[in-house]
């Protein structure tokens, strides 16, 4: 007599073939939701979820050259723009409600810059930057398309500092009284403090530096505070004052961070404080460029740091951040 197979081996079979196709099923319903429905299940928070995406790296020339002319379909608002090669996000914060600037009209603007290729954070002079000349920070940055521009160093008339611009060494004349930023190839920072006649070169720790800025003090180095900024006497460092610096957070992520005077010459901030502000918005470096009546945020065709009786003060020069896509041919 046979022995029989056991009636329950084809019911268990059944049963593990219908888990497997169960499983299966909720697989692909889950990674259909993670791409097609993840606003829904958000229930409207998806503004406060931010999806990075990898930028192009696309290198443009180091040279004096500008960058693509901005996609008109890249602003997406009056505080943002984006392409495939650079995100800019501008936002505002108020601080009146801090002492000392309880009652007054004070403010600083955040922009929050990355780019895919460190090229794009770049260097323009309004003839030369070896001449004494000057025009309208708007005048310099339209004319090599920027996407974003500030006033820089003012380096271009000062008999003393260190200028290299686009990767041109054009005067070393340190006295050892001024920080010194460099910027190398990766756009990287690397702050030097102090440094006197002959200490730097084109290149830092194996790298070509691609820009290098000649104002100070340095701000925040290593994501904490420096000591020694007091000494700056010329920064007026107790009073309220506009004030500009140039921070970076990560590879080839920025942030400027600026305050100007709205409603008088009382409305600035103590150098401090912003200090304080550049540490707390992320700084793994923060370096202080030119303020007073320089201090200049320049976007889409407007200076969006409308100042207290502004009198457009003309500059030497202007750091700005490029495009690096053409509308859909970058290489």
């Amino acid at each position: 007599m046979k022995a029989r197979k056991p009636l329950w081996l084809p019911i268990l079979l059944a049963m593990v073939l219908a888990a497997c196709f169960c499983l299966s099923a909720a697989a692909e319903e889950e990674a259909d939701i993670s791409q097609d429905d993840l606003s829904i299940l958000l229930d409207g928070d998806i503004d406060e979820i931010v999806l990075e995406q990898e930028l192009v790296s696309n290198p443009l020339p180091i040279d004096l050259t500008g960058g693509y002319p901005p996609q008109e379909s890249g602003y997406l608002s009056d505080t943002v723009y984006e392409d495939p090669t650079i995100r800019v996000e501008i936002t505002y914060k108020d601080i009146s409600y801090l002492q000392p600037y309880k009652g007054r009209d004070a403010g600083v603007w955040i922009v929050d810059i990355q780019i895919g290729d460190a090229s794009q954070l770049r260097t323009a002079a309004a003839e030369s930057f070896e001449k004494n000349t000057a025009m309208p920070a708007e005048d310099i940055a339209d004319a090599v398309h920027s996407v974003v521009a500030f006033n820089a160093d003012f380096i271009a008339r000062q008999k003393d500092g260190f200028i290299l611009k686009q990767g041109v060494f054009y005067k070393d004349n340190l006295k050892g009284n001024q920080d010194v930023l460099l910027i190398d190839e990766n756009g990287d920072f690397h702050p030097v403090h102090l440094p006197k006649k002959g200490e730097l070169s084109d290149t830092v720790d194996g790298k070509q530096v691609l820009n290098a800025f000649c104002f100070g003090p340095i701000l925040v180095e290593g994501g904490e505070l420096c000591e020694g900024w007091k000494n700056f006497g010329y920064l007026k460092p107790e009073e309220l004052y506009a004030r500009l610096a140039l921070c970076q957070v990560g590879p080839l992520h920025y942030k400027v961070i600026l305050t100007t005077h709205l409603q008088s010459y009382t409305t600035g901030i103590q150098l401090k404080d912003f200090a304080q502000l550049c540490k707390d918005e992320g700084a793994i470096v923060a370096y202080n460029l030119d303020g007073g009546e320089s201090t200049t945020l320049y976007f889409h065709g407007i200076r969006v740091n409308k100042q207290y009786k502004v009198n457009n003060r003309e500059m030497p020069d202007i750091f700005y951040f490029a495009s690096a896509w053409n509308g859909g041919n970058a290489e």
